[in-house]
């Protein structure tokens, strides 16, 4: 080979080589657009991932918020129809309570704080004199085992909370709202409480067995 071919050689390469890098570096700038989109698109998606992520916590929190408020609103439909109910009802059991036992006395939704201890009655009853004798009403839309256990817990704390009715012999009557069952009836009357019904909208206080036996405490 002679100097002139080796040096066009050498020149042939050196331009190869150029080329070469020109090409590589073409490539590696491909890559880099290549890579850097889809690091974009990444990000996107990621984005939209959290936005998406971020609403459905804004919609699930209202929702909450809703749902709340509902229970709230339910609640207090519920508590004005226990206190429509009553008002209904306990006029007509004071009536009762005036023919049978002549009562002189009638409070309905009886309230009384002492420190903080609370009791409230649906209704309270009582005549003096003589009979000093009083009957503690609980208006039960269900009747279960816990309105019983109720009715006599708060017989047996009334004294504490009406200390000016000390001596007074007390007795418990539950006033069932819906209709109730033989075996529901027979509880109470077990119980010793008086029962007052309603049947085609008129209250009325069903006769004890026989084998009732009054369930009564003093104040």
């Amino acid at each position: 080979m002679t100097d002139q071919e080796l040096r066009d050689a050498i020149a042939s390469l050196v331009l190869d080589t150029q080329a070469f890098k020109r090409q590589l570096a073409v490539s590696q700038e491909l890559a880099d657009r290549r890579a850097a989109e889809a690091d974009k698109r990444e990000k996107e998606r990621a984005a939209e991932a959290d936005k998406r992520a971020a609403a459905a916590d804004k919609r699930a929190a209202e929702l909450d918020k809703q749902i709340k408020e509902l229970g709230k609103q339910l609640g207090g439909l519920g508590n004005k129809f226990g206190s429509f109910t009553e008002g209904l009802l306990l006029p007509s059991v004071e009536n009762i309570l005036r023919r049978k036992f002549g009562i002189t006395s009638f409070h309905m939704r009886l309230k009384t704080r002492i420190g903080e201890e609370t009791q409230e009655l649906d209704g309270f009853g009582f005549v003096n004199g003589e009979k000093n004798i009083g009957f503690i009403i609980e208006v039960k839309s269900h009747l279960d085992s816990r309105a019983i256990k109720q009715t006599k817990r708060e017989l047996k704390r009334f004294g504490d909370f009406h200390p000016e009715y000390k001596g007074m012999t007390l007795y418990g009557i539950i006033a069932a709202v819906d209709a109730i069952s033989d075996k529901q009836r027979d509880a109470v009357f077990e119980a010793g409480f008086y029962l007052v019904t309603v049947n085609d909208d008129v209250a009325e206080m069903p006769k004890p067995p026989r084998s009732f036996t009054p369930f009564s405490t003093r104040a």
